[in-house]
């Protein structure tokens, strides 16, 4: 009986924490596909590419540095200029 008390507060807990089952619109057009958020500035999107660029090299997976070079070359190409 206890169990399924405590089972049934930790469902509403972590649902109402996660804020529940919401519906997500993901559809993106085909111009937005590989395209830079508005409003970013050229240093915050570098930035971030220097940082998935250290996440690649030294993340787990074994990527091969040239790999993560030319994705690093590819992320700076999408940033505004």
């Amino acid at each position: 009986m206890r169990v399924a008390i405590i089972a049934g507060l930790m469902t509403v807990g972590l649902l109402a924490g996660c804020g529940g089952a919401e519906e997500v619109d993901e559809t993106v057009s085909p111009e937005e596909q590989g395209q830079v958020h508005q409003g970013v500035t050229r240093w915050e999107c570098v930035s971030d590419c220097d940082i998935k660029w250290m996440q690649c090299v030294y993340g787990g997976g074994g990527t091969p540095k040239p790999t993560c070079d030319s994705y690093k070359a590819f992320c700076i190409s999408q940033c505004p200029p």
